[in-house]
């Protein structure tokens, strides 16, 4: 009787153990290949923490999930050891830094567009009245590359706040574009006194499907969570694997792909 009851413990315990130390794979950048059986990691992937990788460059890395111990991003040990070494685990952001209030100076904003931004639908920021006037004469322009040519686009606003759509950034002469040639773009405000160079950055519009499949696995294996931790998670895996964004375009993404709310 004491077999019977013992056998399948063990092996409840066996697949729990196993369940603890395995992870999936949310994104893969560059390239990395499992050297057990030389397949590329992709995607969707679950494998072993043991399992012994071939990293083809010091940059590559990948976003992975575990339910109970959270996300990480899968690094090589060293820069001079790429195949057959153990991988870093490294702790991935659960959330990212937000500014509260205004930005009220030329600093704050070029702050806030120094580095990459990713923009999911719409995004917007709140920019002191008095130092950065927005109506038809006086306005924020973005200026990038599209098929060869240099594009001016006038943003909008409501308000004091400005505001990046992808809708109407991504449309040039009245048609709609898949993307920038690339993602430099550069900030200015235009005002009486002519155009102001404010900084450049890259604005990243992450590919819609292949978010959605990426933020469908963090919600899958963070089902169990509350809406803020979701919100987070996502934040800080857009941040750190496309660019900065803002929480109300996060939780405009969830609410119009996932039907979450808070």
């Amino acid at each position: 009787m004491k077999k019977v009851i013992t056998l399948p413990i063990i092996f409840i315990l066996a697949i729990s153990i196993q369940a603890q130390s395995s992870y999936k794979v949310i994104k893969v950048n560059g390239s990395i290949q499992y050297v057990r059986t030389g397949s590329s990691m992709a995607l969707g992937d679950e494998f072993a923490e043991t399992e012994t990788l071939t990293f083809g460059s010091p940059s590559a890395r990948a976003a992975v999930i575990n339910p109970g111990k959270g996300r990480f991003i899968l690094t090589p040990e060293s820069a001079g050891k790429l195949s057959g070494a153990k991988s870093n685990f490294l702790p991935a952001r659960s959330n990212i830094s937000t500014r509260g209030g205004a930005l009220n100076s030329m600093n704050d904003v070029q702050n806030q567009f120094s580095e990459a931004i990713a923009i999911i639908y719409i995004a917007s920021w709140h920019l002191n009245p008095y130092q950065f006037q927005m109506d038809e004469n006086k306005f924020f322009f973005l200026q990038f590359q599209y098929n060869g040519e240099q594009i001016n686009k006038k943003l909008s606003f409501e308000g004091n706040n400005l505001i990046f759509s992808r809708e109407e950034i991504l449309k040039v002469d009245d048609e709609a574009i898949q993307n920038l040639d690339k993602p430099a773009a550069s900030l200015y405000y235009y005002s009486a006194d002519g155009p102001q160079y404010i900084s450049e950055f890259d604005l990243i519009f992450p590919e819609m499907e292949l978010l959605k499949s990426e933020a469908g696995i963090i919600l899958e294996e963070f089902s169990n969570m509350d809406y803020s931790r979701k919100v987070n998670e996502l934040s800080g895996y857009l941040f750190e694997f496309y660019g900065k964004p803002d929480k109300e375009d996060v939780m405009l993404f969830l609410e119009k792909d996932f039907g979450l709310k808070k």
